[in-house]
């Protein structure tokens, strides 16, 4: 059941390029949509509210551009937080003939981008008033906020998207992540590609080739246990499902 990474394509960039591609223009067979929602994790939202006010004192102790730039980064970094520290995300899983496409979008209000790009905005124009007024010396106290200006304002709420391309010589395996926990009886599903390493423990070239085929070959999503059966149901038309002993 298991396959020697030896006996795989190379994974050069145009040969998973024309893959992943293969995959997105193929025959869609079946495909689901659900929203992931995450317990609530308390201790992570007091650390965040430490977080806060650490950053409101530390810009109390700068001059006056500092401590502006550092309250406008805060409040903007505050309201971030509160929405994108738990977030709930729309999944979307796309069955081809070719493969498995996982989309995932954040629903955090575009609001929310909105205030940091905006304060990213607002951060780099005083960066330029600044050198203009006081000179390059400004930086010596809020270097690190201007700086993270320039980055903020590039922030947008992009979907991430993962491509799994099938290989007729590959079985897969599901296990589920007992670590990942979602409300509404969801569960996180890992979807393995059966690969083994001919390689010495030293060899760090195929130790490397194997990792990058684990990865390339590996997907992970969330589902509930009837929408698992009918996936499953369904991929053994294409690949062979290993039944996890």
């Amino acid at each position: 059941m298991y396959v020697s990474v030896d006996s795989l394509p190379e994974l050069t960039p145009e040969y998973q390029h024309a893959q992943q591609q293969a995959v997105q223009e193929a025959k869609v067979v079946y495909q689901f949509e659900l929203v992931r929602q995450r317990p609530n994790d308390y201790v992570t939202i007091l650390l965040w509210l430490a977080l806060v006010g650490y950053l409101l004192w530390l810009g109390s102790l700068l001059d006056w551009l500092g401590m502006t730039v550092f309250t406008l980064f805060t409040f903007a970094l505050g309201s971030y937080l509160y929405y994108t520290g738990n977030p709930d995300v729309k999944q979307t899983v796309t069955l081809t003939e070719k493969g498995m496409i996982v989309t995932e979008l954040t629903l955090v209000p575009d609001a929310c981008f909105a205030a940091l790009r905006y304060s990213g905005y607002v951060g780099v124009a005083i960066s330029i008033i600044g050198v203009v007024l006081v000179g390059p010396m400004m930086f010596v106290g809020a270097g690190a906020g201007l700086l993270m200006s320039f980055k903020m304002a590039g922030v947008v709420n992009r979907p991430r998207q993962r491509v799994l391309p099938f290989h007729s010589l590959l079985h897969y395996e599901f296990r589920i992540a007992p670590c990942i926990q979602y409300k509404n009886n969801l569960v996180q599903w890992h979807m393995s590609p059966m690969i083994e390493m001919d390689h010495a423990e030293d060899d760090e070239e195929g130790r490397n080739r194997y990792r990058s085929n684990r990865n390339f070959y590996f997907l992970s999503y969330a589902a509930s246990h009837e929408e698992q059966a009918q996936i499953v149901k369904l991929l053994a038309s294409f690949i062979t499902i290993v039944e996890e002993e």
